[in-house]
């Protein structure tokens, strides 16, 4: 009987599909004899949607709605790419599974129901391996997961500034404050004789949201091309996702980091900063006072303490001049590659095809 392997990310930002998306052309690759499919919707639809490979539309952090689907589904497997909710549904199946978690690193405590999959999945960062639990031998720590296109293009010179979806299921809207302030700097920056033009990544409610707000009309918009646009960058403000920023990391593109949305992006600055992978970044210390608790916070709470920074620094003259200085400052501040290019050397980048060759075995794909 055929086997169909379904893969679910997370519309939680740019990080949980752009990790689904390298694993999914593997199995394309790899595997001839399954249906690969990837199911989803909204965000998760929008960044996959340059990728050739059967779409089902459902929501994806809606248990109840994926076990109905997946009853549907001959000989089903199911990957999830953070996505704890098609794990869920799964177990309660008994259909073989597998958790990426691309986040392992970051948890101070991982959360239980990243362990119940049959088979799991972490990005091998510095100290990750002493977070497996004794007696736990379903972890596989594997290279970074991210899209290995062909190297850097020279001869283009683009400044390329990538958000994600700058939208996190908490709030169910865009960041409109953060947005506000990268148009303020947007609006006021002058590239000429430095960059070739400005390349703006981001999600198709935050790039309508951005464009209301741009008087600077020379910016080229991406979505499904953003990686070969990237390649022709020679520099990326990012707020240090993981996907994102591994992605530069790899084309070895001088890569900056903008103001932080979540807690795991500042989490993972901090590891780039202790690797001296961040010459050049911005943090939200330096506009408001930020709470103390801000890291024992679940990750909702985040999302919505960090708007309200935004909303602080949006509203003021005296920090929002404050931020378009920096911001400039930031673009025009080419970083050094050589410490971004170590990292990437021991991190590795063949983590798609390590997961898949795994699960080929596990699962006699």
């Amino acid at each position: 009987m055929k086997k169909s392997i379904i893969v679910f990310s997370n519309p939680f930002g740019y990080g949980p599909t752009g990790t689904a998306i390298p694993v999914l052309i593997s199995l394309l690759e790899k595997v001839k004899d399954a249906e690969v499919i990837f199911a989803g919707s909204g965000l998760c639809m929008e960044i996959m949607s340059g990728i050739n490979v059967k779409k089902v539309y459902l929501n994806e952090r809606d248990e109840e709605e994926i076990i109905k689907y997946l009853k549907t589904v001959e000989n089903p497997f199911v990957i999830g790419s953070q996505n704890r909710f098609c794990i869920k549904a799964a177990k309660k199946l008994n259909i073989p599974c597998s958790f990426i978690d691309i986040l392992a690193w970051f948890w101070k405590e991982i959360p239980p129901d990243h362990f119940i999959a049959d088979e799991i999945f972490w990005i091998k960062f510095p100290g990750v391996e002493n977070k497996i639990p004794q007696g736990k031998d379903n972890i596989s720590l594997v290279s970074s997961i991210i899209r290995t296109p062909a190297k850097k293009v020279l001869g283009h010179k683009y400044l390329t500034i990538h958000i994600g979806g700058a939208k996190y299921p908490p709030l169910n809207q865009v960041l409109c404050f953060y947005l506000n302030l990268i148009a303020k700097g947007l609006n006021e920056i002058e590239i000429k004789g430095v960059f070739d033009g400005i390349v703006f990544a981001g999600g198709s409610e935050a790039v309508s949201y951005l464009k209301q707000r741009l008087t600077n009309k020379n910016i080229i918009f991406v979505r499904e091309d953003y990686i070969k646009k990237l390649s022709q960058s020679s520099h990326l403000l990012t707020s240090a996702g993981v996907s994102s920023t591994l992605e530069s990391f790899y084309l070895n593109v001088p890569t900056s980091f903008l103001l932080p949305l979540n807690l795991s992006q500042m989490a993972l600055l901090d590891i780039l900063l202790k690797n001296d992978c961040a010459q050049n970044y911005l943090v939200w210390d330096d506009y408001v006072e930020v709470s103390k608790e801000l890291t024992n916070m679940i990750e909702g709470d985040v999302i919505v303490e960090i708007n309200s920074y935004a909303k602080k620094v949006d509203e003021s003259e005296d920090l929002s001049n404050k931020f378009v200085k920096n911001f400039i400052n930031l673009a025009m501040s080419v970083p050094d590659t050589s410490k971004q290019k170590k990292l990437m050397k021991s991190l590795g980048d063949s983590g798609a095809d390590e997961i898949v060759d795994i699960l080929s075995k596990k699962w006699c794909l």
